[in-house]
């Protein structure tokens, strides 16, 4: 066989050999980007039983103020400074989660050179990166908006026990401490997301209630006015509110997880 025909055909042969190394290196390359991106998104949705612990902690909060049963001061905020911690926990976790995630995201394109022919697989896997940093992102708006609901639901249940210390004692201490509580948990009652116009309005009787006490005058009205509210509309008022983000939530969880 001449010289040149030889070259040729060694030619031919490491190229064949390269182009086949290539393949094989861009499919392993590309398996491991997607193997590595799913072990960050299981991660990731297994941090989903403790933010949906967040979401269980807006019912709580709220069940609490049942009217029709002997109010618990201690118990209250017990659940109610949970509650904020749970939060700020949770907020901590997404912030993590989502770095994890982006960083996860830009691997997989990382050495483009390597996966011309398997953006499928990539693109697949970027999509559910994708889903899951938009369940995320509902999920971090409810865990600040839950913090400072909580910070309102504090104040207000720290007000209802100072005030029934000073019921039982006659505290003037007592009674300055839930005076400026209920101030306080009436500016978060129209600061904090996701409390509605009932609430504010309840905070506002209730500091009424607590100036007539103040000046000695009847109160009578403000009873009235204070036991008209309905505890469980102001609980699906506050429902009504969040679960659309966390219907959001729990839909781009499925679509992350899916396949």
């Amino acid at each position: 066989m001449p010289l040149l025909k030889r070259i040729d055909l060694v030619v031919m042969v490491v190229m064949v050999i390269g182009i086949v190394g290539y393949g094989l290196a861009s499919i392993l390359y590309t398996g491991l980007q997607v193997a590595q991106a799913d072990r960050t998104l299981a991660a990731v949705v297994g941090h989903q039983n403790s933010l949906n612990t967040t979401f269980v902690d807006i019912d709580s909060q709220v069940s609490t103020l049942d009217t029709t049963k002997p109010f618990d001061s201690e118990q209250a905020l017990t659940l109610v400074d949970l509650s904020i911690e749970n939060s700020n926990v949770a907020t901590r976790t997404i912030d993590e989660d989502d770095r994890s995630l982006s960083e996860a995201a830009k691997a997989l394109y990382a050495a483009p050179w390597l996966t011309p022919t398997e953006h499928g697989d990539l693109d697949r896997e970027s999509a559910r990166l994708a889903h899951a940093r938009a369940a995320l992102a509902a999920a971090r708006v409810i865990a600040t908006d839950e913090s400072l609901d909580g910070q309102f639901w504090h104040a207000l249940y720290a007000a209802l026990a100072d005030f029934s210390t000073f019921e039982t004692s006659n505290d003037v201490l007592a009674y300055r401490s839930a005076k400026a509580e209920f101030a306080f948990a009436t500016e978060m009652a129209a600061y904090a997301p996701g409390l509605p116009d009932d609430l504010h309005a309840l905070m506002t009787d209730l500091e009424a209630f607590m100036a007539d006490t103040d000046l000695g005058t009847s109160v009578a009205g403000d009873l009235n006015r204070i036991a008209a509210y309905n505890i469980d509309t102001i609980g699906s008022e506050i429902d009504a509110f969040y679960r659309p983000m966390i219907d959001r939530y729990n839909s781009e969880i499925s679509a992350a997880t899916a396949g």
